[in-house]
């Protein structure tokens, strides 16, 4: 039977053997009976009460669509995404997450047990179990803990290079001929003084003439680019060019038991480990 072809939700009957759920809850029943993979994200929430009889799932084939997790303070959106990791990772599916505060970090090490947790599963009728999924943490140009993650010029590229650099379109066409001239010479752009260098060479008098026959750069061009590479710099971003460069399919890596390896991309100021918030926590 396929998803389409599952039949409708039934809802619970009352004393007098009449719906005990309104019609809009039924509505919202009957869009997530569904067969198949699918993420428990826990049960639904009306009017105040908690209705464990209408389980809010996820098929897995959807994952690839566009979500927002979104709430007031206190509300469970860390645990949600918590949830949604830990699911994925037991499905084999690795996760990357920008851990910004450090919280969803938390999802390395088992949860601990308490009345309120003992609660808050009994109230969505599952069953809790504490465990921790295989965690590993990244870190930008190998700034704070975790997995240096670096990216060479000459990958990361001229037209991504212009957006961040904030070039205007002659600008950016600009960069683009020291790329192209960096390649056909074969030289390779690892870091920022690698550009720099390149950069400052085409303006010498040595240097006019090699892309003369392409266009050329002008002087006032060029000095806008070095003076943007200089500002770039000065937010601190050198330790993100250099080698070795990160090798992104290590973001599609799975543990040894089969279950996906969870990457999380955690502030400097932080150890991810350390961090108070857990794993496995009942499903709201």
């Amino acid at each position: 039977m396929t998803e389409s072809e599952a039949p409708p939700a039934k809802a619970p009957e009352g004393v007098s053997g009449a719906p005990a759920l309104p019609q809009p809850v039924l509505e919202i029943a009957s869009g997530y009976a569904f067969t198949g993979p699918a993420l428990d994200l826990g049960a639904l929430l009306w009017d105040g009460r908690c209705l464990p009889d209408v389980q809010i799932r996820i098929p897995l084939s959807m994952l690839n669509r566009h979500g927002l997790v979104a709430g007031a303070t206190g509300t469970g959106k860390t645990k949600t995404l918590q949830l949604i990791a830990e699911q994925l990772s037991a499905q084999g599916v690795p996760v990357f997450l920008a851990d910004v505060k450090g919280d969803v970090s938390g999802i390395s090490a088992p949860g601990q047990e308490n009345d309120k947790v003992r609660a808050r599963a009994g109230e969505v009728r599952q069953e809790w179990t504490p465990a921790g999924f295989p965690c590993e943490f990244y870190a930008l140009g190998g700034m704070g803990h975790g997995i240096p993650v670096r990216a060479t010029i000459t990958s990361f590229g001229p037209v991504l290079l212009s957006k961040v650099l904030q070039l205007n379109q002659t600008q950016e066409q600009s960069l683009g001929l020291i790329f192209h001239y960096a390649d056909q010479k074969g030289l390779e752009l690892v870091d920022l003084k690698d550009l720099r260098a390149v950069v400052t060479f085409l303006t010498s008098d040595e240097g006019k003439s090699e892309l003369k026959g392409i266009g050329g750069l002008s002087t006032a061009t060029a000095g806008v680019i070095l003076r943007s590479l200089t500002a770039f710099e000065a937010q601190g971003m050198s330790p993100f060019f250099g080698e070795p460069e990160f090798d992104t399919s290590e973001l599609s890596r799975v543990a040894g038991d089969g279950r996906g390896t969870g990457g999380a991309r955690s502030p400097s100021w932080s150890c991810p480990p350390c961090r108070t918030s857990r794993s496995s926590s009942p499903r709201s």
